[in-house]
């Protein structure tokens, strides 16, 4: 039954692969998908957020970019609502 199971939940992973690998791909699938710090610490077990943000610091995005595309996207929505006023008054 164990080595049924084993196999089912192992298949796909490469041999050799180590749960310290396992754990960083569970971490930076959370961040990828947009968690907070604090989520990914408390699903890590880190005693606090610090630790998290010192190991997997790399791995979210750059707040400059992030800044920058949120302006971006706000001076476009503006625009749009704008856009469809004019519209709407004609």
């Amino acid at each position: 039954m164990a080595e049924g199971f084993l196999g089912r939940c192992c298949s796909g992973i490469a041999k050799g692969t180590g749960p310290h690998s396992l754990r960083h791909h569970y971490a930076s699938l959370l961040i990828k998908h947009g968690e907070s710090v604090k989520t990914v610490s408390e699903r890590l077990g880190h005693t606090n957020a610090t630790m998290t943000l010192n190991i997997y610091t790399h791995l979210w995005p750059d707040s400059e970019e992030r800044t920058r595309a949120a302006v971006d996207k706000a001076y476009a929505d503006q625009s749009a609502d704008a856009q469809t006023q004019v519209e709407e008054a004609a």
